[in-house]
């Protein structure tokens, strides 16, 4: 009983959220005060553009401790990976498309929190 109080399926959206299915390498908006929650692993491909202008990492792209950040030296795009249950948001619209080997579509859940900004 009380093990069905704290374990939610990460597949079932609550109330403001919405599940979709993302296909790899489809360039998508990311307008601000939208959060994204993966409900698969999957990385995102994120413009450095973000990153400009001095900006931190950490005031940039907010999101738990656990997620994985690649910057490479060369290229305009970082990466983010997410597992299961982690949610990100950004400080800045951007177009963003997720990163995999296979065409496999990944499932997240978008959540518009402009309200809260």
């Amino acid at each position: 009983m009380i093990r069905k109080l704290f374990k939610r399926n990460l597949a079932t959206p609550r109330e403001g959220e919405t599940l979709v299915s993302q296909r790899p390498g489809e360039i998508f908006p990311w307008p601000l005060g939208m959060e994204l929650t993966a409900v698969d692993s999957l990385t995102l491909a994120l413009p450095k553009k973000l990153l400009e202008e001095g900006r931190a990492l950490e005031k940039s792209v907010f999101g738990p401790d656990e997620m994985h950040v690649d910057l490479p030296a060369i290229g305009d795009t970082f990466f983010v990976r997410l597992a299961p249950g982690m949610t990100v948001s950004l400080a800045r619209s951007c177009e963003a498309y997720l990163l995999a080997e296979d065409k496999k579509p990944r499932r997240l859940k978008v959540t518009r929190t402009v309200d809260r900004l």
